[in-house]
């Protein structure tokens, strides 16, 4: 009994101290919480880069139809078929067509034949009545009968033309050079006529001009405001990992859409696809080059703060935040070697600080930006080449958190939360 005892003391203890572990907050959490390194402001070239995903379309795609109706007879295509324009596709029982157009090129010749005699018969009447032997409506018949003949001749070509036509229906050829994504019937099929037909006839096969090809990518609106037409695009398809396909945007569309609470707008994006790799259909993922600059003045991202983020790593460091100093702001002046003296003039671009390294000691400075990507921000005033910077990493939590609010914020204002108005 006694074993018993001291086995469910020792489970006790056991579980108490795994049930109080998670709250324990040792000295040096925060120390953990939150690493500091140094980076020297450098120059480079800069890529702003816009990524998202996409389905290849074809440029043009045709459905081919037929003119006329009947039993498909011939038919040389199967899909993925490479074909040029004028090409055979199929051919119709032509039997109906040929008849009635051979019919049209005999009344033609009836018809000929009959203006013929028609004008040699109003011309003996009209030297028989300059004669005075017929009378005036004698005449007048024979003149009419002449010009009916030749209306009878020009119905009978109209006719013959029309019948040569439907003739031709019978043959269907390739409208485009292209590729056959799809064919819908097959030789001993009857197939209805594309114009004639209420329901719109029956359709053979889908073509589509492949040589260029549509990427149509969904496009977050935080960044649909940096695409432009004209912007060149990098694009990798599953199919091909190893293999890049290059094109521009086309076009932005002004309706966006709403999935899942996410609003995007879709970008046309052209690309050359001269070998035909890229098929209808298949996902690839996109990167538009929104902005390049090169041999510009670069620091890293992350060293940009704010006053939030630099009073939250006093709390986190105290030891640092006594070392901290304000320099740099609008209107004050600093005699620290590689920054400038002054800066009087409103900017017209964004500012934000940074924590310059002088010396040995941490000092608080406001800086210029341009152009920034994930990675790095271009420096317009501010700093120098050479200039050190303080690089804070935070951990992946915070790293979260403060993306999303500052998504936020630079969405709207949101009720309760002021924006910050000092510059």
């Amino acid at each position: 009994m006694k074993k018993i005892v001291i086995i469910l003391v020792i489970v006790a203890v056991v579980i108490l101290y795994f049930v109080l572990k998670p709250f324990e907050k040792p000295d040096d959490f925060q120390d953990k919480s939150v690493r500091t390194s140094t980076s020297a402001v450098k120059r480079g070239n800069l890529i702003v880069a816009i990524n998202s995903n996409g389905i290849v379309e074809p440029i043009l795609a045709v459905e081919l139809k037929s003119k006329a109706s009947g039993e498909i007879i011939e038919l040389s295509i199967e899909e993925g078929d490479f074909i040029k324009k004028g090409q055979l596709i199929a051919r119709l029982d032509a039997a109906t067509a040929e008849n009635d157009y051979n019919q049209a090129k005999a009344d033609v010749e009836v018809a000929r034949v009959a203006l013929s005699q028609a004008e040699k018969q109003a011309e003996r009447q009209k030297q028989l009545y300059s004669q005075g032997l017929i009378s005036e409506l004698d005449f007048e018949s024979a003149t009419l009968a002449r010009e009916q003949a030749n209306s009878r001749l020009v119905q009978a070509k109209v006719a013959l033309e029309y019948a040569k036509e439907r003739l031709s229906d019978t043959v269907i050829k390739s409208p485009i050079d292209g590729i056959v994504l799809k064919k819908y019937v097959e030789k001993g099929q009857i197939i209805a006529s594309g114009i004639s037909n209420v329901s719109g006839g029956t359709t053979i096969a889908t073509i589509a001009d492949m040589s260029k090809v549509y990427i149509r990518a969904s496009v977050d609106e935080v960044d649909i405001g940096q695409i432009a037409p004209a912007q060149k695009a990098t694009v990798n398809a599953e199919s091909y990992p190893d293999r890049e396909f290059y094109g521009e945007v086309l076009r932005i569309h002004p309706q966006a859409k709403v999935e899942q609470n996410v609003t995007t707008f879709d970008v046309t994006i052209e690309v050359d696809n001269a070998e035909g790799l890229l098929m209808s259909g298949m996902n690839a993922s996109v990167e538009i080059i929104a902005g390049y600059k090169e041999n510009v003045l670069l620091i890293p991202r992350e060293a940009l703060t704010d006053m939030r983020t630099i009073a939250r790593m006093a709390g986190a460091q105290p030891g640092n935040a006594e070392g901290l100093q304000k320099s740099n702001m609008p209107g004050e002046s600093t005699s620290q070697p590689g920054f400038h003296q002054k800066q009087t003039q409103k900017k017209s671009n964004p500012t934000r600080m940074v924590i310059a390294v002088v010396n040995g000691q941490q000092e608080l400075w406001q800086v210029e930006i341009g152009m920034s990507n994930f990675e790095q921000a271009e420096v317009l005033s501010g700093l120098v080449e050479g200039d050190t910077v303080l690089t804070t990493i935070t951990s992946k939590a915070l790293q979260d958190r403060e993306a999303f609010l500052e998504r936020i914020r630079g969405r709207s204002q949101l009720p309760g939360m002021k924006k910050d108005t000092k510059k």
